[in-house]
């Protein structure tokens, strides 16, 4: 059966999987893309689990805290 919920689950955990690899790959620490994003901690915590629904704004909030284009995260999506 066809469950919508947990492919939206699962999709949040993707892009959350690639924010964290790319943030990672740059060695810049959590806190910091928080700081630049201007979101407290654990919710940028949250957005990386893939636990949190994020909008498209902030999610080019991000990519401009990461330094890249917006595409570099879905393009890492697996």
């Amino acid at each position: 059966m066809f469950d919508e919920r947990h492919i939206e689950k699962e999709y949040l955990k993707k892009i959350g999987k690639s924010i964290k690899e790319i943030r990672l790959s740059k060695t810049i620490k959590q806190n910091e893309i928080a700081y630049r994003c201007n979101f407290d901690k654990s919710s940028y915590n949250n957005i990386e689990a893939g636990k949190r629904n994020i909008t498209i704004l902030n999610l080019l909030k991000i990519a401009n805290a990461l330094e890249i284009e917006i595409e570099q995260i879905f393009k890492n999506l697996r």
